[in-house]
């Protein structure tokens, strides 16, 4: 696993443009670990509550990647700079992470889908104020297309004038992933060691969240056991390894191009409501899912220049 993370772009193997495709694919295989577990992040809900179930779903992944990570990491000739590195992204994946499946609570998954992904605009947008990144005109206009196509597929339309809890915490979780992309971009780009950086991410989320659950006992509707199988596909597949090939693509593309393309999860959302739960979407939603396939090819199809991280000098 580790190899394929670390050297799936390798960027003395290949071309530029070779580099590109292969962290496209990666971003879009990420979406669709996540888009396949939207379902999950609402139904482990019966069994725990927000803060044990993301506890238990990042200690899940941080042991999947540990093995992964201590071989990284024994590479590294400066473990703490990386480590230094590593941490305000670890923060603001953990903020998101918490916020999110909080905000699951009370939004629907349509809904939820919808806000979270509001991070394709929110991205650029830091990326800009933080980095002075220049947003290529192709890419700011298939932000545009994702989030109003991620409006169309999700209904949100119907229900966001009575916004409730849990969609303020997902909104609020679409601008720490954007945070979270920003930091991650610069991390990645001069450090990758990407299951490292995962795990970090991880242990993180999960020392946040156990702390919560030890300080406060929230109650639990159910049981670890109901609610196993859920937390076994988010913590190995939406969370090991789709933050792994996040974090190894970011490494060859810019953050705002990172949002748009993992944005593609709420069409692996749809896909698998259809699949899974028979759900037949209307004109509007095979219209919006038209709009985000418009956005991620316009991405796709950017030359590696127009795609490139900026990389701010190093601050030791």
């Amino acid at each position: 696993m580790t190899e394929y993370l670390s050297h799936a772009v390798n960027p003395t193997a290949m071309s530029a443009a070779a580099r590109q495709r292969g962290a496209v694919l990666m971003l879009l295989a990420a979406a669709f670990f996540w888009g396949s577990g939207n379902v999950a992040n609402k139904s482990v809900l019966a069994d725990l509550d927000p803060f044990a179930a993301a506890a238990l779903r990042n200690l899940l992944a941080a042991l999947v990647l540990l093995p992964f990570a201590i071989r990284e990491i024994s590479r590294l000739s400066h473990a703490g700079c990386w480590l230094r590195s590593a941490l305000p992204s670890s923060v603001f994946f953990a903020i998101a992470i918490l916020l999110q499946q909080w905000g699951y609570q009370s939004a629907t998954v349509t809904n939820a889908s919808f806000l979270v992904n509001a991070a394709c605009v929110v991205t650029p947008i830091i990326a800009f104020l933080v980095l002075r990144e220049r947003l290529h005109p192709s890419v700011g206009f298939a932000a545009a297309l994702t989030l109003a196509g991620a409006f169309m597929m999700s209904g949100a339309g119907r229900s966001l004038a009575a916004m409730n809890e849990g969609d303020i915490a997902c909104l609020g979780s679409a601008l720490f992933y954007g945070i979270w992309m920003v930091t991650l971009s610069q991390h990645a780009t001069r450090h990758g060691n990407p299951a490292a950086t995962t795990c970090i991410h991880c242990l993180l989320t999960f020392g946040l969240a156990g702390a919560v659950v030890w300080v406060l006992a929230p109650h639990q509707p159910g049981t670890l056991v109901g609610g196993m199988a859920e937390l076994l596909y988010l913590g190995i597949f939406s969370t090991a390894l789709a933050f792994g090939l996040t974090v190894a693509a970011q490494a060859h593309v810019s953050a705002s191009t990172a949002a748009v393309l993992v944005a593609a999860e709420s069409l692996f959302g749809a896909a698998g409501g259809i699949v899974v739960l028979g759900e037949r979407p209307d004109g509007h939603a095979l219209f919006g899912a038209g709009l985000m396939l418009v956005a991620i090819l316009i991405v796709a199809i950017l030359p590696a220049g127009a795609q490139t991280p900026k990389i701010l000098p190093q601050i030791t």
